[in-house]
Formats: structure tokens, C-alpha cells, sequence
């Protein structure tokens, strides 16, 4: 029995992780950093060096301890909280793989549950606040054209800030009628995305303007790094501002780089496009996450109500099989 517990968090990230489950990058760098915050809380809590922690140093009690201070003294969210005791969960998985005498109490730990949060907000931009921000940038500048080709990507590909981030010039195939860009997703997973043919022409005078080889990021900062998913919120929020600024009447709701996300699902939605390919198009694996657009637009609400009802109307007599229908309907929405 090896109770060494260095000895299973260094397999855990050097081998578990990375080849057994095959996570991508940001989770691996996500769970390390819930491990690089653990260790040293209990290093502290409990005066003990981390290299000669031994598994059962880590009970339940430590655990749920520790989740507290990460709201107490942390000021983490819940959502956050949820996170790094889904890490922990994971890790704590892996070991009743490897050392069944501690079973007990690894059931312990994994029982541990995660909190309820309040449901956040779908907030997104309508087409004419879309239009203002994009715009926003000085396309004349260098520095203005980069974000303005940002700001116009994000949206039209709906892209997550780190999928942003990652993209290169070879992600981008230009063919004789249509472009694409390949998206590397959550889970290492790939999706193609259309990019209409103003985009297009756009994207090659980016390249060109830039120089940007093949291999080369798209978007990088004044020393020439990759942009991060900071410098993305930076540039993103510096310019809702001066969005807001300009129209105090618009812009009313609190922003974030994903509510470009949120934004051209819910336009596509609004124009009458499928769930399933809004769903194929976000990258979700289940139409039901998709599914948070459809109830969080009014605009689509009210549609469908008006023209169902429209068809409700026409019967001339308000049969029962019409009122089973009609409950059946309701129940859907």
C-alpha cells in the first residue's frame, strides 16, 4: 500500500489526465490550480510539509473546510466553489482506482455535494447594439483594426473567449464558394464554422495587413504573444464602454465577452434557424443546453404563442381532441 499522496497527484496530472482521459489543456491547468490552492491551505491549516501529506491527512471534514474558506475568505462564487470541488471529485475518483483501503473514505469525499446557484441571466446584444459595437474601433489604427476584427469574429462564429484565442491562420480555409474556420473546443473537440463571404474578404486583408503566416495566432498584443483570454475581456469591455457611452440609451445590461456567444445564438434563433444547428453551430453536445435561448428570448416566445394561437383559432368548434392539443402545446413551452 502506498499512501503517499505526492506520489498519486503527480500520476494523477502527468498521466491520468492528460492520457488516460485525454482533458484538454485549460481543464488540466484549471485542476491544477484547484491543487495549487488546496495544498496550500492544508499546508498552512494543518503545519504540515505538502510533500509528506499522506491520504487520509485529507478527510472529509478538510474538504468541506476548505470549500468554505474559498467563499468565506476567497470570495469565490458558488460557481467557482462548484468547480474546484468537481476537481477534487475527479482526483478523488482516481484514487479509489488505485487504493481500495481508503474507500470509505473516498465515498466520503465524493458525496460531498455541489451548491445550488442562482441561474445567471442569458445577457446578449440586439442587432443594432451588435452593430455599434463592432464598429466601435478605430479600424484605421492598427491596434483598432485588430479589435475590430475581433470584436466581428467573435460574434460571427460565436466562439468561446479561449477558442478566440487559439485560432490561427492555417484554422481558417478559404475555399472557391464558401470559408470556414475550425474551432478546437471544450474536450479537445473540433467543429467547422461558416464565415460569411464579408468576413472572408476581410480575414485575407487582416492577413495581409498583419503579415501572418500559417502557423501564426490571429490576434496578439503590443509584444507580440498570443492575445489571452484577459487581454480579450480587456479589449471586449473597454469597448462596450465606449459603446455605452455614446448611446446611454442602449447597452442597459451587464456584459461579458460570452454574451457575444449568447448574441448570435439568439440572433440565428430570432431569423427562424433549427436548435439543431444552432446546437452544432455553438458546439453543444445536447440540443438541450441549446434549449436555454429558446426560453430565454421573448421574441421567440411571443412568436410561437402568436402563431399557435393563430391555429388554435381556425377550428370552428372547440373540440376536446383541440383542448388536449392545446395543453400538450402549453406544456412546451
Amino acid at each position: 500500500m502506498n499512501d503517499n499522496l505526492n506520489y498519486y497527484i503527480s500520476i494523477y496530472f502527468k498521466d491520468y489526465l492528460p492520457k488516460v482521459i485525454g482533458v484538454s489543456k485549460n481543464t488540466l491547468l484549471s485542476y491544477r490550480d484547484t491543487f495549487l490552492i488546496l495544498l496550500e491551505y492544508l499546508e498552512n491549516k494543518l503545519n504540515r510539509n505538502i510533500n509528506k501529506l499522506k491520504i487520509n491527512d485529507i478527510t472529509c471534514d478538510e474538504i468541506r473546510s476548505f470549500l468554505n474558506f474559498l467563499e468565506e475568505n476567497k470570495h469565490n462564487s458558488i460557481s467557482t466553489r462548484n468547480q474546484r470541488l468537481a476537481a477534487i471529485h475527479s482526483f478523488y475518483k482516481f484514487l479509489k482506482t488505485k487504493e481500495l483501503s481508503y474507500l470509505d473514505l473516498f465515498t466520503q469525499i465524493l458525496s460531498i455535494p455541489f451548491k445550488k446557484a442562482p441561474k445567471n441571466t442569458i445577457t446578449y446584444f440586439s442587432k443594432d447594439e451588435i452593430s455599434i459595437l463592432i464598429n466601435c474601433p478605430n479600424a484605421l489604427t492598427k491596434n483598432g483594426y485588430r479589435d475590430y476584427v475581433l470584436l466581428l469574429l467573435m460574434y460571427e462564429t460565436a466562439a468561446r473567449v479561449q477558442e478566440i484565442c487559439d485560432i490561427k491562420k492555417n484554422s481558417i480555409q478559404f475555399k472557391e464558394t464558401y470559408t470556414y474556420v475550425t474551432i478546437t473546443g471544450k474536450g479537445n473537440k473540433t467543429r467547422t464554422v461558416p464565415i460569411n463571404s464579408n468576413l472572408s474578404l476581410i480575414l485575407k486583408d487582416y492577413f495581409d495587413t498583419f503579415k501572418i503566416s500559417d502557423d501564426d495566432y490571429l490576434f496578439k498584443n503590443k509584444n507580440n504573444n498570443k492575445l489571452t483570454t484577459k487581454g480579450i475581456s480587456y479589449i471586449f469591455s473597454k469597448y462596450v464602454h465606449k459603446s455605452q457611452n455614446s448611446y446611454p440609451e442602449k447597452f442597459k445590461e451587464h456584459y461579458s465577452p460570452h454574451s457575444m456567444r449568447h448574441s448570435k445564438a439568439m440572433h440565428l434563433l430570432e431569423s427562424g434557424v433549427n436548435l439543431i444547428y444552432i446546437r452544432d453551430f455553438l458546439g453543444h453536445e445536447s440540443v438541450i443546453t441549446t434549449e436555454i435561448y429558446a426560453k430565454a428570448n421573448p421574441v421567440v416566445k411571443e412568436k410561437q404563442i402568436i402563431e399557435h394561437a393563430y391555429n388554435i383559432t381556425n377550428d370552428s368548434k372547440y373540440t376536446d381532441n383541440t383542448k388536449e392539443e392545446l395543453l400538450n402545446f402549453l406544456k412546451t413551452l
